[in-house]
C-alpha cells in the first residue's frame, strides 16, 4: 500500500467535493423538468377551459402540439443531465407522485361532484333555444 501524502489527501478530498457540488447543481435540472410537465398540464387545462366540447380544430391541434412539443423538451432536459443523486432521484419521483395524486384527487371530486355539468346542460340549452 503506498503512503499518500496530506498534500494528495488535499486535493483528492478538493476534487471530490468538487464533484459532489457538480451533483448536486445536475439535481437543481430536476426543477425545469417538473415545471415543463406543470406546463404540459397548464397549456391542456386552457386549451380544454377554452373549448370545452372539442368545438374548434385549433384546440385539438394545439393540444397535440403542446403535448409533443413539451414532452420531447422535458425529455431533452432530462436526457442532458449527466449525473443523478439518489436524493435528487427521490426528490424529483416524491414530487411527480404527490402531483398525481394531487390531480387524481381534484379530477375525482370534479367528476363526483358534477362540477362542468352546467357547462353542458348550458350549452345544450343554449343551442335548443337559439333554433327557436
Amino acid at each position: 500500500m503506498s503512503d499518500v501524502t496530506p498534500q494528495e489527501s488535499r486535493v483528492a478530498l478538493a476534487d471530490a467535493r468538487n464533484q459532489v457540488a457538480g451533483v448536486h447543481r445536475s439535481d437543481k435540472q430536476f426543477r425545469f423538468v417538473l415545471l415543463g410537465i406543470a406546463a404540459i398540464y397548464v397549456v391542456a387545462a386552457v386549451l380544454v377551459g377554452l373549448f370545452p366540447h372539442g368545438g374548434s380544430r385549433f384546440a385539438g391541434v394545439a393540444l397535440i402540439v403542446s403535448f409533443v412539443a413539451g414532452s420531447v423538451g422535458t425529455l431533452l432536459l432530462l436526457l442532458r443531465i449527466r449525473a443523478y443523486s439518489r436524493r435528487g432521484i427521490l426528490w424529483f419521483t416524491w414530487s411527480a407522485v404527490l402531483f398525481t395524486i394531487w390531480n387524481s384527487a381534484v379530477v375525482g371530486v370534479s367528476i363526483t361532484s358534477g362540477w362542468g355539468d352546467h357547462i353542458n346542460r348550458g350549452s345544450t340549452s343554449l343551442s335548443a333555444s337559439s333554433s327557436l
